[in-house]
C-alpha cells in the first residue's frame, strides 16, 4: 500500500511540476521582441500617415534599411521607385514609426 501511495504521490508531483513549468515557458516567450525585419527599402521613401502622398510624412524609410511590413492595400496614386500611377501601399513599422509606404519601394527577403 505504501508503494502504491508513493507511486501516486510521485505521479502527482510530476504532473504538478509539468503544470507549473508550462506557464513559466509561456511567460518567457512573451518577453521576446515581436518586431522582425521582413522588408527592406529599395530607395529612400517617406513614411506616410495614410495611404496618400497628400497625407503627413511621419519619417523617412532610408534605402537599405529593414522594417516590419504588413500586407498591401489600395490607396491613393503615387509616382515612386520607377512606377507611375501606382496605388498599392504597405503598412510599415520602422523604428516605432507606424505608417504606409509605396509598395513598389520595398523588397521582401
Amino acid at each position: 500500500m505504501r508503494k502504491l501511495l508513493a507511486g501516486v504521490a510521485t505521479a502527482l508531483l510530476t504532473v504538478a511540476g509539468l503544470t507549473f513549468a508550462a506557464p513559466a515557458q509561456a511567460a518567457s516567450s512573451d518577453t521576446v521582441s515581436v518586431q522582425e525585419v521582413n522588408c527592406h527599402a529599395k530607395e529612400s521613401v517617406r513614411i506616410r500617415q495614410s495611404k496618400s502622398t497628400g497625407s503627413s510624412a511621419l519619417g523617412l524609410f532610408p534605402k537599405g534599411a529593414g522594417a516590419e511590413c504588413g500586407g498591401a492595400s489600395e490607396g491613393g496614386t503615387f509616382t515612386a521607385c520607377g512606377y507611375t500611377n501606382g496605388y498599392f501601399w504597405i503598412a510599415i513599422n520602422y523604428q516605432g514609426i507606424k505608417g504606409y509606404v509605396a509598395l513598389y519601394c520595398i523588397t521582401r527577403p
